[in-house]
């Protein structure tokens, strides 16, 4: 089964709003066929600034084969690292506007 990462805006967002989003996304990438890897679900314990965040995250995106990227991601600084590493990477990158109109 093919890990899929999830990415979006968090910074700025209420937690129950980001969390409902990437669960969402979880949910849905489980019902395409794919092993999601939902970043609000990292083990981050040791994580004190934005930028261990990102390490943290960076990581587990290396892990995945593909990479999902929720709508506003734009708005986001970290998911618009996460999609660049993943474009370097030859990973196979899909969005949730694509996903919806399917």
């Amino acid at each position: 089964m093919l890990k899929a990462y999830v990415s979006g805006p968090i910074t700025g967002l209420i937690e129950s709003v980001y969390l409902a989003n990437f669960k969402k996304a979880e949910i849905l990438l489980k019902e395409m066929g794919y092993y999601p890897v939902n970043p609000c679900e990292i083990d981050t314990k040791d994580c004190k600034s934005w930028e261990d965040y990102m390490v943290c995250d960076i990581k587990e995106l290396f892990k995945c084969q593909a990479i999902y990227m929720l709508k506003n991601w734009r708005t986001s600084k970290g998911a618009r690292i996460e999609r660049a590493i993943a474009l370097e990477m030859g990973m196979f990158v899909f969005y949730e506007e694509e996903a919806i109109k399917c």
